[in-house]
């Protein structure tokens, strides 16, 4: 990645670094510039947290201070979200050998990390909000919305007279509210878009297997290129067409035998469709009625909020993050919120 745009630390001060650890990857931006992506060994798994931040200071320039937020707690391994949060501050000290240590919370302020570790819960899964925190500046006054679509989940946030008014701060509340659906640009499986699909006349229950996901749906739709060197697949097979193709057709029991290469794209366009309507519903129950005069949309699927949003507020204005602040910078979007919100 290249620098970021933001206003660098003065010269000779080692600067300041903001990180948003999830348990997939890791985000960082650091306030003298640059940006950063680090996978956690392609596996969500707590034990693999420290060699990624081992990779990531071996590239990373010097700093003397941390601003930290995080969704690795929700990682399976740990029994309750507080021992996640727990272990992820016990690996960011260890990483930063004891520097101070800032964590941002779902109230809307850095806590010091000793008073993270003994209230950890406002810490949990606080990435949102600090990114919700940063945009909502954008138009001071009256109602707006961000929606950050990921590869899995898609934030909806209010923002009112220029900070976030979320009916939710937990991802229990959020979910109920609309403000947190589990539906994103790549990794979403397809099941999640049923129980059934309607296609040429037919309704067809989707089987309730792992058998494809939208990363399959965006490559048979042109929306992105093959990539015969991408391997992270539901069966391991590279990122082509065909293969692309036999693993939709599979969702409502069929194959390339049964099928064609062109009817595996016109099914894909269908279920594009419903995760668009998904999301613009989503959006509709997030305003609960309300009208925002700006739309920000933002993360690696927004295009995918982009086209929810003009289903569900169709002529509202809309802004998009990474025409703002860059592509770099917008990939580690929620770290780099931390450094303008400090």
């Amino acid at each position: 990645m290249t620098p970021p745009h933001h206003t660098p630390a003065s010269p000779g001060e080692p600067g300041t670094l903001a990180l948003d650890i999830g348990g997939v990857h890791i985000k960082a931006v650091h306030s003298c510039g640059g940006a950063w992506s680090v996978p956690v060994v392609h596996e969500p798994v707590p034990q693999r947290l420290a060699d990624a931040l081992h990779s990531l200071a071996v590239q990373v320039p010097p700093f003397d201070c941390i601003l930290l937020t995080m969704t690795a707690e929700l990682c399976d391994a740990f029994a309750t979200r507080r021992q996640g949060v727990r272990y992820v501050l016990d690996a960011a000290r260890l990483f930063t050998a004891d520097r101070p240590i800032r964590v941002w919370r779902t109230d809307g302020r850095f806590a010091e990390l000793a008073e993270a570790y003994i209230d950890p819960m406002p810490c949990a899964s606080a990435n949102w909000h600090a990114l919700a925190t940063f945009t909502a500046g954008w138009f001071p006054r009256g109602l707006s919305l961000l929606i950050d679509t990921g590869s899995t989940t898609t934030d909806i946030v209010p923002l009112g007279d220029g900070r976030p008014v979320p009916r939710g701060l937990t991802d229990t509340q959020r979910l109920a509210a609309g403000e947190l659906i589990y539906l994103g640009a790549y990794r979403t499986p397809l099941e999640a878009l049923g129980p059934r699909v309607e296609w040429r006349g037919c309704s067809y229950h989707l089987m309730a297997e792992w058998f494809a996901d939208m990363t399959d749906v965006l490559v048979l739709t042109g929306c992105i290129p093959e990539d015969p060197q991408r391997r992270d697949t539901t069966d391991g097979r590279p990122m082509l067409r065909p293969f692309a193709a036999a693993r939709l057709l599979r969702m409502i029991g069929a194959d390339l035998e049964q099928m064609s290469l062109d009817d595996a794209a016109d099914l894909a366009t269908v279920f594009a469709e419903t995760a668009r309507q998904r999301i613009a519903q989503a959006i509709a129950q997030a305003l609960d009625g309300r009208a925002p005069q700006h739309i920000i949309v933002a993360g690696s699927g927004d295009f995918l909020a982009s086209a929810a949003a003009a289903i569900a507020l169709p002529g509202v204005p809309q802004t998009r993050l990474a025409d703002r602040i860059g592509p770099d910078a917008s990939a580690a979007a929620c770290a780099y919120a931390l450094l303008q919100i400090r």
